[in-house]
């Protein structure tokens, strides 16, 4: 029965991760070229979306653990993004909508990220969590460059009158696909948890060291993934150039999943942690040297699967040894927070940065972001463990 759910989780994050494509990439570009929102606008639009994401995920996760049900959240979350992307996102202009409307998509798309990696966790065997989660998560890298390699042969399907049907059929699709997903048996002689329960997580020395590295490391982070494609089009680049700078990412994530996943049950969490730390600050001022599409193209080639794939796969599975089964939601949401709360603060920033500077001095300043993640994760992650009971 687990294989059977795994199965269909690998295949609703085939297509979840594959629609991101668009939801992501490609309509911040439609705000742009169809409704004239400047990048400033398109940061603060993306940073709400992400604020509400962040304040609704502990509440999301601590209910899923207290009724110790996922299934409902995420099928409310495909069932409005379904809605939302067929029958509003097209029709409506105004810029003040637009933020009621990316409330409502920020709090959906966040609960069905938070919960999908639960529901991995969920049906995993302990002995190899590490090797579980890769082999089921890898499946959204694989969506995502199939869609972006479509793309990139049939940009035309970037087109509004094509694209949001798309996204919309895709969503409704997975909505499908969750109602075959069984509920997991959590142990019934397991405590209820409370709210005090979230505090004490937050509080927990382990816990709280990872989050102060993981917002510092997140907000670089998101700062330049969320305008790499609008960076390709400053530097004159086309749809299809920022389909390909996406896809060569979703290639290298591939296969670096596993080896991530594998190696942190050998050598542990940490050290991966700390690598990463070191590589970001690297990547990020790279950006700030960048002439053309192709030099964009190229830094994503090189450096995303030793700072995206590590930093999207590890602190799941570090804060997951970090707490109970009954907590295991609870936690991830607080992740989930953490990361929505980061990726606020850098789209608010990063777009804001650009309309002043300009991208290369968005990236500089970033580049001092990333340095302070790097700082903390030297100082907080040297002693190591593979796993840590919670």
């Amino acid at each position: 029965m687990k294989n059977k759910n795994l199965f269909l989780l690998k295949i609703f994050l085939f297509i979840f991760f594959g629609t991101s494509a668009f939801t992501f990439f490609f309509v911040p570009v439609y705000l742009r070229e169809q409704k004239n929102f400047s990048v400033g606008m398109i940061g603060t639009l993306s940073a709400f979306a992400s604020l509400f994401g962040a304040i609704s995920q502990v509440f999301i996760g601590y209910l899923s653990d207290k009724f110790r049900k996922r299934k409902p959240f995420l099928l409310i979350s495909a069932f409005f993004l379904t809605f939302i992307y067929f029958f509003i996102f097209p029709r409506i202009n105004s810029f003040i909508i637009f933020l009621l409307l990316y409330l409502l998509l920020g709090i959906c798309f966040n609960s069905l990220i938070t919960l999908s990696n639960v529901l991995i966790f969920d049906y995993s065997i302990s002995e190899n969590i590490g090797k579980t989660f890769a082999n089921t998560r890898v499946w959204a890298p694989i969506g995502f460059l199939i869609i972006m390699i479509i793309i990139g042969i049939y940009p035309k399907l970037t087109e509004p009158n094509i694209m949001f049907p798309i996204i919309g059929s895709s969503f409704l699709t997975g909505f499908f696909i969750i109602t075959l997903l069984k509920e997991p048996n959590l142990k019934a002689e397991t405590k209820i948890i409370e709210l005090k329960d979230v505090k004490r997580l937050i509080t927990k020395p382990d816990i709280r060291n990872l989050l102060v590295f993981f917002i510092f490391y997140i907000i670089a982070l998101s700062g330049i993934a969320g305008n790499v494609n609008l960076l390709i089009k400053h530097l004159k680049g086309t749809n299809s150039d920022i389909s390909w700078a996406l896809s060569v990412c979703a290639f290298t994530e591939i296969p670096t999943t596993f080896l991530w996943g594998y190696l942190s049950d050998k050598i542990g969490r940490k050290p991966l942690l700390i690598f990463t730390s070191l590589v970001l600050p690297i990547r990020v001022f790279l950006y700030s040297l960048a002439r053309n599409a192709l030099d964009v193209i190229l830094i994503q080639l090189f450096t995303h699967s030793f700072t995206f794939v590590i930093i999207a796969n590890i602190p799941l599975l570090y804060i997951n040894d970090l707490t109970l089964e009954e907590e295991r939601a609870t936690a991830q949401g607080i992740l989930s927070m953490a990361m929505a709360i980061s990726q606020t603060i850098a789209l608010l920033i990063s777009g804001n940065i650009v309309d002043i500077i300009g991208f290369k001095g968005m990236y500089i300043f970033l580049t001092f972001i990333a340095l302070i993640s790097t700082f903390f994760a030297l100082s907080n992650f040297r002693k190591t463990k593979a796993v840590v009971s919670g």
